[in-house]
């Protein structure tokens, strides 16, 4: 009896695995080694795409600092270039601004190896977009002026001070040369550029470019003299105020401060000479070469390095296609003893397209590359 249980039993366990080995999945050995060679290929790949993504990134980050370190060479070569004696080239730059589509208004476009660029209207209150213009034009060793015509007190300024202008002339003028100080301290400017032209016929009242002198000072407070000799105190006030201020400022900061006069030179104080850092002659429409002996004249020989002779680019295209007769005046009939040439709407030059094409022409003119 227990035997038959026995053979029951093993006869049943056998039964049972006959029947659970026909559920067992058969395996697919090619299939299974051609998955892992795809999944071993497709991570070989992954990780070469990973590693070149690397690379690549690391090569765009050791470009980027190499470039920027070229680039610090390349303006740290500028302003050496910029301290060095040379013809220097200066412009007047009209409209600027940061918002005005094209060329003609953004002051970065000048070329980078300009000298001094003078800003002419809309010089002060602005902006932030402006400010990086200019901070990035100074990074080249360009120095960045302002200027305007001088006649009476407060010309040029919106800051009246606190009470209004002094009564007493003395006072008055040095608050008007302080307010012009502190304007260009604020803003960070690199200097002044008076627009002096007392010869000159003014388009806005009788008479000329001067102060408007009456029998009462107060009635509009006037410095500048309408005569070549007489009258010049209170002038020459400005000017020795205006110099021994830049010269705190340039103290201060270490950035050396211009001090440019354009216009009627040959009215000019002799004694005031030594406090100019150029004298611009307005030269226009190719009347460069009787200015030499126009200013020397009246100011001595010693000068004569610090003339800049300036063209009018706001008659037209003619005047920018010449101007590099100013260039080779310079450095044929004057030897480079000059202090260098400029023009008047010096961005007009980026007309059409024209990226100051002729301006820099006249620079390689007067200062060719080294090659």
């Amino acid at each position: 009896m227990m035997n038959n249980i026995k053979k029951c039993f093993v006869l049943s366990l056998m039964a049972s695995f006959m029947f659970s080995c026909t559920d067992i999945e058969t395996i697919d050995l090619e299939k299974e080694a051609v998955k892992d060679l795809y999944e071993n290929r497709d991570k070989d790949k992954w990780a070469e795409e990973d590693a070149q993504k690397q690379q690549n990134y690391e090569d765009s980050v050791r470009i980027a600092e190499e470039n920027k370190r070229l680039y610090e060479l390349y303006l740290a070569d500028l302003r050496e270039y910029k301290e060095t004696k040379h013809p220097v080239m200066f412009g007047w730059f009209n409209a600027w601004s940061a918002e005005t589509p094209g060329e003609y208004s953004n002051l970065t476009l000048i070329p980078d190896s300009m000298d001094i660029v003078s800003i002419w209207g809309n010089c002060f209150n602005i902006n932030e977009k402006r400010l990086k213009q200019m901070r990035e034009v100074q990074s080249k060793g360009t120095k960045v002026i302002v200027g305007w015509i001088v006649e009476n007190v407060g010309n040029g300024l919106s800051n009246i001070p606190e009470g209004g202008w002094s009564d007493d002339p003395t006072t008055g003028i040095k608050q008007y040369a302080q307010a012009i100080l502190d304007s260009i301290a604020k803003y960070g400017y690199d200097g002044f550029d008076i627009d002096y032209e007392p010869s000159y016929a003014s388009p806005f009242k009788p008479g000329n470019h001067c102060g408007d002198w009456t029998n009462d000072w107060t009635d509009y407070r006037p410095i500048i003299s309408c005569s070549s000799y007489d009258n010049k105190e209170y002038e020459n006030l400005f000017f020795q105020t205006l110099r021994n201020g830049l010269d705190k400022l340039e103290a201060k900061d270490g950035k050396k401060k211009i001090l440019n006069i354009n216009g009627s030179i040959h009215y000019l104080s002799p004694e005031m000479a030594p406090l100019f850092s150029y004298f611009v002659a307005q030269s226009y429409n190719g009347s460069y070469s009787g200015w030499t002996s126009r200013i020397t004249n009246r100011l001595g020989n010693d000068v004569k390095d610090q003339i800049i002779y300036t063209e009018t680019f706001e008659s037209g295209q003619a005047n920018r296609i010449s101007f590099e007769n100013y260039a080779n005046f310079v450095v044929n009939n004057l030897n480079r003893e000059a202090g260098g040439i400029g023009a008047y709407h010096i961005n007009a030059d980026s007309f059409d397209k024209n990226e100051y094409r002729y301006v820099r022409n006249a620079i390689s003119i007067m200062n060719p590359p080294i090659k």
